[in-house]
């Protein structure tokens, strides 16, 4: 079975690679902090954010995914 992958499709996962190093990158950076610090992590907000893209990122793809390969599933 051949899926359609369109190029912005293929932007999109790019993105979401490059928003998944990023939330991995502050997820590590936050477990640190709360291994030296009892206050509040200072990037926070910017983690809540980099979730928020990534799901937005993840809902487009699959809406794209759904749009362009519902007939090859039907099949």
């Amino acid at each position: 079975m051949t899926h359609i992958i369109t190029a912005e499709m293929e932007e999109i996962r790019h993105l979401i690679t490059q928003t998944v190093a990023k939330r991995n990158a502050l997820k590590t950076a936050m477990q640190q902090w709360y291994e030296a610090n009892s206050s509040r992590y200072e990037h926070t907000n910017e983690l809540i954010t980099v979730d928020s893209i990534l799901s937005e990122l993840d809902s487009h793809y699959k809406r794209l995914w759904d749009y362009h390969n519902a007939a090859s599933i039907a099949s």
